[in-house]
């Protein structure tokens, strides 16, 4: 006879990876599943390049190898940003568990640069990897290609390694569609204004092998990161 499983006996089997993100991983079965592809979606501002920061840093105090690929802003403006929340970016590069990769595509390097990143995702070089963000890679004027990068975000699923993959919200944009369709999961991010209080929600929209409360949950930027309340 054919047996089924149920959402709460997989649920159970599935290694998680926690998000850094106080409270978050309540709603989500305590983390990300491991070698999930994340997709963080919204407008400027939301918080989405924070959220990638504090899933590598949870990574960095855990021991585990992490990479930040960064195209909007130099590695210096990463750290000094990290700074703020008491993560020491800079000290975790220098003990190896944390590797700044900043694609400038004005300069060739970055073709190199990329092949590198895959060939040492191929030997299992990282648990982590933040892509921040494929909008601007999309949008760049340079010979690496948009499917090159989902080649890598492919390969990251392959090796076991969790990515959080930042998209800037545009509903008319394909790239953007086409990564919530492939994404294992999609956190969407929004930011309301009432009076003089500025409200920012994130939404769980979709979380395979995950049973999810998908309701809109506020949160606030504290000294350690992103909280979220409820």
């Amino acid at each position: 006879m054919e047996q089924t499983m149920n959402c709460n006996t997989l649920t159970k089997e599935v290694e998680r990876i926690k998000s850094g993100i106080g409270g978050l991983d309540n709603y989500m079965d305590g983390g990300f599943p491991k070698s999930s592809n994340i997709v963080l979606s919204g407008l400027p501002g939301t918080g989405k390049t924070l959220f990638g920061m504090a899933f590598i840093a949870e990574g960095c105090r855990n021991n585990e190898k992490c990479l930040y690929i960064t195209v909007e802003q130099s590695p210096d403006a990463i750290i000094k940003q990290a700074i703020q929340f008491n993560w020491n970016f800079a000290e975790w590069q220098q003990q190896g568990s944390l590797q700044i990769a900043h694609f400038n595509f004005l300069k060739p390097i970055s073709k190199k640069m990329l092949e590198n990143i895959i060939q040492n995702v191929e030997n299992d070089q990282y648990d982590r990897v933040v892509i921040d963000s494929i909008s601007a890679i999309a949008h760049a004027p340079i010979p690496i290609s948009y499917l090159e990068f989902l080649e890598l975000f492919d390969k990251t699923t392959k090796n076991g390694i969790t990515t959080v993959c930042i998209a800037q919200k545009d509903e008319k944009e394909p790239t953007n569609k086409m990564l919530g369709y492939i994404g294992d999961g999609l956190l969407s991010f929004n930011r309301k204004i009432l009076g003089e209080t500025s409200i920012r929600t994130i939404e769980i929209e979709k979380l395979r092998w995950t049973k999810i409360n998908d309701v809109p949950h506020t949160f606030e930027f504290t000294e350690n990161g992103i909280v979220v309340k409820d």
